[in-house]
């Protein structure tokens, strides 16, 4: 007979059976679960490499297609890759050379907003993508020869159009004080025409022939476009010119101009007359806008190290805000005497000089007109 011990012994033997059977049937259905969870990502890997290839595929063709040359640059500046329209405009021999080299030879010159010029003429538009952690740079060229093209078109039938307008324009402003002109010299000829009345219409004359030689001055400065020259200036001696210039006409309307103190020695670049046109017309438009008995500040403000503004003030009536964006338009005036091309050359100045003209105004209180100019240099007082 079996004894007791070897029971327990039959009976743990059949249990360890029992547990290796039961772990055997777990590891078979979690390896049944591994591959068939194998096999999904392997499928998800494959259409996922699929998509990769299709869509690098297309990428490969679009950049093929593209008009512009796409050009990869390495980290020690060498160009490393070119799609076909890169290869027509640099050459297929440009890869493995320097992007600075292959510039150099390609093109002969940049315009002033960055563009490459060709040899023949054709212009070319460079853009490029920031830098990676790999310090690889990708460049976009593109041809823009047409599109440079009809913008000059485009801007030479503005040009045109607003010419001929300009010139409907001046033909109406310069109506009026010519047939003032002529009325009056044609009364000049009655012989029942006393003293008095002959040197008050030889004088209403005079006014409407000055008011035709100012429109004219006036629009050759405009058509001028504010600058002839491109010298040094002190501003110093331009407001000394100018308090000399607007001498008379501050004595005749009996008002009162006040040169502020500034900084001596400052320079700026561009056409002395022009400017000194442009300061004059601010002074005499104050003078009309305020009458008689106008008080006139001139200042120099050096607004920062390449800026200066020269600012005429007045104690006026001010100008109201609906027209403070037109009174720089040409033949804009409301005034019955102005050329209405005072302030547009005072632009068309200011802005040839690379600078630009501000106003500040308010009504009852007075106004602000301001050339900022750029700052050339300092030079000492001699």
């Amino acid at each position: 007979m079996i004894n007791i011990e070897e029971q327990a012994r039959l009976k743990e033997l059949e249990d360890a059976f029992n547990l290796f059977n039961q772990t055997s049937m777990q590891l078979t259905t979690s390896y049944d679960a591994l591959q068939a969870q194998t096999a999904h990502l392997q499928k998800q890997l494959a259409e996922s490499d699929q998509e990769k290839n299709q869509v690098a595929d297309k990428l490969s063709r679009l950049l093929n297609l593209l008009p512009a040359g796409v050009i990869g640059l390495d980290k020690k500046n060498q160009i490393v890759e070119m799609n076909p329209s890169a290869q027509e405009i640099l050459g297929a021999d440009a890869v493995g050379r320097d992007w600075d080299v292959v510039i150099m030879n390609v093109f002969l010159s940049t315009n002033d907003a960055g563009e490459l010029i060709r040899h023949d003429g054709s212009v070319y538009q460079l853009s490029e993508t920031p830098a990676d952690n790999d310090l690889n740079r990708t460049l976009l060229i593109q041809d823009v020869t047409s599109a440079r093209h009809l913008q000059e078109h485009v801007n030479r039938h503005q040009r045109l159009q607003s010419m001929g307008e300009m010139a409907a324009s001046l033909a109406h402003q310069i109506r009026t004080p010519l047939s003032s002109a002529l009325l009056y010299v044609s009364q000049m000829n009655s012989k029942h025409l006393d003293e008095d009345k002959r040197e008050r219409f030889v004088g209403k004359a005079l006014n409407s022939l000055n008011h035709l030689e100012a429109l004219v001055k006036d629009m050759l400065q405009y058509a001028k476009g504010g600058k002839g020259s491109e010298k040094e200036i002190v501003i110093d001696t331009l407001m000394a010119s100018l308090e000399q210039g607007v001498e008379a006409q501050i004595h005749q309307s009996q008002s009162t101009i006040r040169f502020n103190a500034f900084i001596p020695g400052l320079v700026i670049t561009g056409d002395k007359d022009a400017l000194l046109t442009a300061l004059q017309n601010l002074v005499g438009n104050a003078i009309d806008v305020v009458g008689r008995t106008a008080e006139i500040e001139v200042t120099v403000n050096k607004i920062s190290d390449d800026k200066v503004d020269l600012v005429i003030s007045d104690k006026g009536p001010g100008i109201e805000s609906e027209h403070l964006e037109k009174i720089f338009e040409p033949f804009y005036t409301s005034r019955a005497k102005g050329t209405g091309l005072g302030l547009a050359v005072v632009r068309a100045i200011a802005e040839a000089h690379n600078g630009e003209i501000w106003v500040k105004s308010i009504v009852g209180y007075g106004t602000q007109f301001g050339l900022r100019l750029p700052l050339t240099s300092r030079k000492e007082i001699a």
